[in-house]
This record gives C-alpha cells, structure tokens and sequence, in this order.
C-alpha cells in the first residue's frame, strides 16, 4: 500500500529485538490466563456472599412500625384535599357579584310588578271615582 509515495507497510513491534521464544509466550499467556481465572474465582465468591447477604435479608424481615408514616400521609391526604375544595369553590368576590346580580334582578322584577300594581289601582281608583261623582251627581 502506498499512501503519498511513501511505503506505508506495519512495522513490526519487535523489530530489532530478541526473538521472544514460542514457551516464553506460552508461559506468559498463561500467567495471564492463570489471573484471570483467581479474578473470576473473586468474583465468584463475592457474587456468592452478596446472594446471600440479600436472602438473609429477605428471610429476616425486619418490621417497621408504619403508624407515624399513615398518620402523616392521612394528614397530607386531608389538607391536600382542603386545598382542592377551596380551589374548585368560587372566590369570595364572585359570591358577592353573584348575589348583588341576584338582587338586583329581584329589585328589578319587584318593582316592575309594584308598577304594574299602581297602575292598575290607580286606574280601579279612577272607574270608582267617576262612579261615585256620578252617583253624587244624580242625588
């Protein structure tokens, strides 16, 4: 391969180096190798004793007394469910207005029925009247 006219060819990492002999690999290899299954061995006994620990927990069972917890959350519950209700009822402003619209509405029938009511007495008041000069006249 050539990569600008230069020979890019892998130099080789023992280049000018002793030869390493094929048992001196093997040896070394298996070293490593001998590492590695201790270090896998490790881990095997601390997966072990961590199952362990967690069963023991599971069997102990260890109680808690959850009174203090369930008084507390029924207290939550409860002012979390006050402030709901005051939230979802109308405010004190719009009560007013609402009753001084009422009121007003009422007033505004009343009177108008009171009106009608003059009217009409006055107009009864007006027939009995003239029955009356009538009456008056022809004695």
């Amino acid at each position: 391969m050539e990569d600008n006219g230069k020979n890019s060819k892998r130099r080789n990492k023992f280049a000018g180096k002793e030869d390493i002999s094929r048992e001196t690999v093997d040896n070394v290899l298996n070293g490593q190798i001998d590492q590695l299954r201790e270090i896998s061995r490790i881990n095997d006994d601390t997966a072990t004793k961590v199952s362990e620990s967690v069963n023991i927990l599971y069997e102990k069972r260890i109680s808690v007394d959850t009174d203090k917890f369930e008084q507390l959350i029924r207290y939550f519950i409860g002012e979390m469910e006050n402030k709901l209700r005051k939230v979802k009822q109308p405010s004190k402003g719009l009560k007013w207005y609402i009753i001084m619209w009422i009121i007003t509405l009422a007033s505004a029938f009343l009177s108008g029925y009171f009106i009608h009511e003059y009217r009409e007495w006055k107009e009864k008041a007006m027939y009995w009247y003239q029955q009356y000069e009538e009456v008056k006249l022809k004695k």
